[in-house]
């Protein structure tokens, strides 16, 4: 797929260090005092169906040339999706799309994937949870004049998040998510895009 032009770059150490300082602060809290207004997930407090939507600012870069490594990463806007069933307090199981979108004078790029995901909650008390995911992925530029191009492939996604209850049904969620897509080629070969998104967005529930 062509490269667009792209205006924001940014190192992997900086977005290690942002993931560390986003984390360290939840974990606190939850070992000390709930802050007025929000109720943590306690034990029990997973269950039913699950929906979520999530805005974010994700960091696309990719391996075009064998050999040649990743190029920087430019972040733009993405929009998450989920649907879900609860297994248990300690596991979610459910659907995700993650779309991050870059918008040109004459053309829209996307990188957008599918996914199966799980999400895993270690301690069943707080709402830290580990997520692992795997599915499709797409490429795309679409222009103006109706013309589109683009790739299907392999996606796979690792990521980590932490739920803060705002009402019975309802939940803040801040989430960081490494997304890696294959793809087979056209003109033959392969390459690799991937994103990382650093993003926020609520979950609802359909269960006390």
């Amino acid at each position: 797929m062509a490269r667009l032009p792209r205006s924001l770059r940014v190192t992997l150490p900086s977005l290690i260090l942002t993931l560390a300082c986003s984390l360290v602060p939840l974990a606190v809290a939850s070992a000390q005092h709930t802050p007025p207004g929000l109720v943590e997930v306690s034990d029990g407090g997973r269950r039913g169906f699950w929906f979520g939507l999530g805005l974010g600012a994700g960091g696309e870069s990719n391996d075009f040339v064998a050999g040649g490594g990743y190029s920087d990463l430019f972040y733009q806007p993405t929009v998450t999706l989920q649907a879900g069933g609860t297994v248990g307090s300690h596991l979610r199981l459910g659907a995700e799309v993650m779309t991050w979108i870059n918008e040109e004078a004459d053309a829209v790029e996307s990188l957008s994937s599918l996914l199966f995901v799980a999400q895993f909650y270690p301690v069943k008390t707080t709402g830290l949870y580990l997520k692992g995911g795997l599915g499709i992925g797409r490429n795309a530029v679409a222009f103006d004049d109706g013309f589109d191009v683009g790739d299907t492939g392999l996606a796979g996604l690792l990521g980590a998040g932490y739920e803060l209850r705002l009402s019975r049904r309802v939940f803040l969620n801040p989430a960081v998510d490494f997304v890696g897509h294959t793809y087979n080629g056209r003109a033959g070969g392969s390459y690799r895009e991937r994103l990382v998104n650093f993003g926020i967005g609520i979950v609802v529930q359909t269960g006390r």
